[in-house]
């Protein structure tokens, strides 16, 4: 295989014209900006919590049984942040992501009573941001990359790799895989080695089923907004449990208990042909995040700005 990981890896804008595969850089980056990526394939980070360690500490934080809607709002909204804010906010808001996490340590509650955690240990915290980059490589690879060769999907793979490098920490222990084949590698090994069942990871994949309305909308909007909240999300639902379970991981499917079914088999290939159109076609003011958004029409403003300009100002 012929990698490109050096020159994605090495331009300050991995997507910008004249870089190898910019198009596609591009696609990839803009698909990171996009609520259809996290909302659509999100159920692959549930192998976060096969990690023991790490299952104590969300189980000890009380976060996802207090309201996981709200959990994911905020971790979709830090992301954004973190990947299309100024540079001074991402820098900000990457060493602040650390700081809240350096109290998440101690000793889990319950099934987990004999299992110590820190977040900001480095192997813990290098498990989750490779998760956060297999769910996005995962989910880019079955909307658009049928037909990519190896040297695309190695760009694929640098292109979220740079987008996400804020999730290293200082440790060597903690830097992301270099290439998709290391990336790929050391996922089999931390799920042959680290992943297993346990009683948090069946309740966070139970919980997908049924989502608690945001408690961050205000009072009289949940109110109002309640009965469609409880009929439609159950339904809606069903497309990334179907998405999800086509592309977990065989320790995963496993662990989950996950059989596919002639029906299930349908469902995916609809659910999937309407995600590819939708990224095809949709306007980009309705397939991006806001903030993502605002990005790029900065970044096409930008652009047909410089295209006025001169090459030189000699006579």
């Amino acid at each position: 295989m012929t990698s490109t990981a050096a020159p994605v890896e090495a331009a300050v804008e991995p997507w910008r014209p004249g870089q190898p595969h910019a198009e596609l850089a591009a696609d990839v980056r803009w698909w990171l900006g996009s609520p259809l990526s996290l909302g659509l394939f999100g159920r692959l980070a549930l192998d976060q919590v096969a990690y023991r360690p790490i299952a104590a500490a969300v189980d000890w934080s009380g976060r996802f049984q207090q309201n996981f809607t709200d959990r994911g709002i905020r971790s979709l909204t830090y992301g954004m942040l973190m990947l299309f804010g100024d540079e001074s906010d991402r820098r900000f808001d990457t060493e602040e992501l650390k700081r809240l996490h350096g109290g998440v340590r101690g000793t889990g509650n319950g099934d987990f009573a004999d299992t110590r955690f820190s977040a900001l240990d480095p192997e813990l915290w290098n498990w989750i941001a490779v998760s956060s980059l297999n769910l996005f490589y995962r989910g880019y690879i079955a909307v658009c990359g049928d037909d990519l060769d190896s040297e695309q999907r190695e760009v694929v793979y640098q292109t979220l790799r740079w987008m996400t490098s804020y999730l290293e920490l200082p440790s060597a222990r903690a830097k992301l895989p270099e290439t998709l084949a290391d990336m790929l590698a050391y996922y089999d090994r931390v799920a042959e080695e680290c992943l297993a069942d346990n009683a948090f990871l069946q309740y966070a994949d139970d919980s997908f089923g049924s989502l608690p309305i945001p408690a961050l909308l205000p009072k009289q909007l949940r109110l109002l907004v309640s009965p469609v909240w409880k009929l439609v999300t159950p339904i809606a639902l069903r497309v990334p449990k179907v998405l999800g379970q086509r592309h977990v991981h065989p320790k995963m499917r496993e662990l989950l208990d996950i059989k596919a079914t002639p029906l299930s088999r349908l469902e995916y290939a609809v659910y999937l042909r309407a995600t590819r159109l939708a990224w095809r076609y949709l306007p980009r003011a309705v397939a991006l995040d806001p903030l993502a958004y605002n990005r790029y029409r900065y970044e096409r403003l930008r652009s047909a700005y410089h295209g006025m300009q001169l090459d030189s100002f000699a006579a």
